[in-house]
């Protein structure tokens, strides 16, 4: 009885022969090169870590600082190939420009969740006040809670000028404004300024941002005994405008409940007599848009004073509200998204008071160098790419309308007749044609226990062999 040859099936692959393959010693030359590739490897996975390229950027910052005679500039000067006094100018630290964002590496785990990214947003206020021209030396004074459950604040420390606030330089502070965690500066918090805020912050929590402007025309607009008048939509976007006979200080709690009733429940604007005004909001960019506004609407009233209180338009309360109404709505921005069942549906992008124009304002600062540090709630370039329409998208070689346009070319001009067409004319067709696929079951090959599976294939495959073989004939 003749034996039987066990057949073992593997589908096509040689496994046994791979196996063997990869059991073999590599020569020497490929090893190290295999040996390169995951080195090269480790060493980008490390240079995309934000964490440290954070770090890196302080070490040259502080090596900078200390007068740039380091080993450690002159290994990074070897590696990129460049002396090592230029090496702080690819990192951005030599330029004139302070970044806004100097929590970098591990000192940002110090800080408590969402405290870093609220101190680089308070910081970059800062610099959009200076940048303006809305501040005068350093009696800018700016507040945002921290914590709603301690009373903690964030302000600026006194005696720093707006372009030279960063976000590890502000002070915390409780509502007596007590320092409670000092910044990287050495200088305090100026109690007076900080009273106006704490009283403000302790009876509206809504309130979780405070501003003041203290610039010419605020100023100026502040000592008229009509205050502002609504002449123009910046007006009317800022709402309820309070007054206040302001004195400059607020140590009585007379004083104090006085200023409480001047700003009323849902105020956020409040003109100081003498002194500029307060500008409030839910969140920093909300503050920011009445501050924008209301600098905006005093520069040009105090341009309008010179014709006559008599000669102005007053804007009507209907258009007032209705203009303040339209500003805390989402605008019409709507997205038509078509989904993979070819559906539309509509996208509303996510969005806050003074949010859209806040951000592009901090993309503004990025692109100039400041590194605000901001996480952008609407990116400006998408990350994902668009999905393919179809399963395969294979363009054409050439557009599959180039004969039929020769052709009605060549008919218009009475060259050919209609139903002739010269030699190969058809062969011509089919490679002006575009590539068509079509998905067929097959079975599969070299199994005892064929399955079908689907393929895709060239359904022009049996008019391509016609039109070889017609060329081998010709």
């Amino acid at each position: 009885m003749a034996e039987t040859e066990t057949i073992v099936h593997s589908n096509g692959i040689e496994t046994i022969a791979e196996e063997d393959e990869c059991n073999k010693t590599r020569p020497a030359d490929i090893e190290a090169d295999m040996r390169e590739m995951e080195r090269r490897k480790r060493v980008e996975a490390i240079m995309n870590s934000r964490l440290f390229r954070e770090e890196l950027e302080r070490i040259v910052d502080g090596q900078m600082r200390e007068g740039g005679s380091s080993n450690i500039l002159q290994q990074l000067s070897d590696i990129m190939g460049m002396p090592a006094a230029r090496i702080g100018s690819v990192f951005k630290s030599s330029n004139c420009v302070v970044p806004i964002n100097d929590i970098r590496g591990v000192e940002a785990m110090g800080y408590e969740k969402g405290e870093k990214i609220l101190r680089c947003k308070l910081a970059a206020t800062f610099r959009l006040i200076d940048l303006y021209g809305w501040t005068q030396g350093i009696d800018s004074h700016i507040t945002a809670r921290l914590n709603a459950d301690q009373e903690l604040f964030l302000v600026n420390p006194f005696g720093v000028l707006n372009h030279e606030i960063t976000a590890s330089s502000l002070n915390k502070v409780n509502m007596q404004g007590l320092v409670t965690e000092q910044g990287t500066t050495n200088f305090g918090v100026n109690t007076s300024q900080f009273t106006l805020h704490s009283v403000i912050h302790a009876a509206r929590p809504d309130i979780r941002c405070a501003i003041y402007v203290g610039c010419n025309s605020v100023v100026a607009i502040s000592a008229l005994k009509q205050g502002l008048l609504p002449l123009t939509k910046d007006s009317a976007l800022l709402g309820e405008i309070s007054t206040h006979t302001y004195t400059g200080a607020l140590y009585e709690p007379e004083e104090k409940d006085k200023l409480l009733r001047s700003l009323g429940p849902v105020s956020k604007v409040l003109l100081l007599s003498n002194h500029g005004a307060i500008c409030c909001g839910e969140t920093v960019e909300e503050a920011f848009f009445e501050v924008s506004h209301i600098v905006a609407a005093c520069e040009a009233q105090l341009k309008l004073l010179p014709v006559g209180l008599d000669n102005l338009i007053i804007i009507p309360e209907e258009t007032r509200k209705a203009l303040y109404d339209a500003s805390r709505k989402p605008p019409g921005l709507l997205l038509n998204v078509v989904s993979s069942d070819n559906k539309e549906r509509l996208q509303v992008p996510k969005w806050r008071v003074g949010g859209a124009e806040f951000e592009a304002l901090m993309r503004m600062l990025d692109n100039a160098g400041f590194r605000t540090g901001y996480i952008y709630r609407n990116p400006l370039v998408k990350n994902d790419l668009p999905k393919p329409k179809n399963d395969v998208e294979v363009p054409p070689a050439v557009s599959s309308l180039g004969y039929l346009i020769e052709e009605e070319e060549l008919f218009k001009q009475g060259i050919w007749k209609k139903g002739e067409f010269r030699k190969g004319g058809d062969r011509s067709r089919w490679l002006n044609s575009p590539n068509v696929y079509q998905k067929v079951e097959v079975l599969e090959t070299g199994t005892p226990d064929p399955k079908k599976i689907t393929k895709w294939i060239d359904a022009n495959i049996e008019e391509t062999m016609t039109a070889v073989e017609e060329s081998h004939k010709n």
